[in-house]
């Protein structure tokens, strides 16, 4: 852990590119190289679980950016989006927003890496469109979701650390106490 907590940032997205697998790990304690879609089997892993697994759904990459972050006393937010498509389905995904040098650097791990990399904002409006955008277009290029679903049921939450070993649907309502955002 000491040794990916010295990482630049440009090492660190460069560690979790090479590293890390898009994927989970069920109770069971077997990799699924998929988006998490069994709220009972999956669990938020702790940053420690995903360096040593090296596997995570964005959730789990969020979380061990956040570690990151926080042992390197960097300004960030963490940011929750979802599209309501029923109650029994929602396609989200988490990520982590950094500043640095009068900018808002965006870095992430996607499963087909549509929305990998690192991207640069000069503001969190400019972020935001950006990222509702990049969300939608993820979103229907990988058939969680239609342009025929209802796109205006699109929620961000602005979002502090959860309990690590949580459950899907329980992740989803510590994220839905955070800061509603509206994109």
């Amino acid at each position: 852990m000491r040794k990916f907590l010295r990482l630049s940032i440009e090492e660190l997205f460069d560690y979790i590119i090479k590293n890390m697998n898009y994927g989970w790990i069920d109770t069971k304690g077997m990799k699924h190289y998929s988006s998490n879609n069994d709220d009972f089997e999956y669990h938020l892993q702790t940053p420690q679980e995903t360096l040593e697994r090296k596997i995570g759904i964005c959730w789990d990459i969020c979380e061990l950016l956040r570690y990151h972050f926080e042992n390197n006393n960097y300004p960030f937010q963490t940011y929750f989006i979802y599209l309501y498509i029923n109650d029994d389905y929602c396609p989200s995904h988490a990520m982590l927003v950094f500043e640095k040098d009068d900018s808002l650097i965006w870095i992430e791990l996607q499963e087909n890496r549509i929305l990998g990399g690192i991207h640069y904002y000069k503001t969190e409006e400019e972020f935001l469109m950006d990222m509702k955008q990049r969300f939608i277009k993820n979103g229907i290029n990988n058939n969680f979701f239609t342009e025929k679903d209802d796109l205006t049921r699109i929620y961000c939450y602005a979002f502090d650390k959860p309990t690590y070993g949580i459950r899907g649907s329980e992740y989803y309502n510590h994220c839905r106490k955070g800061k509603k955002i509206n994109i």
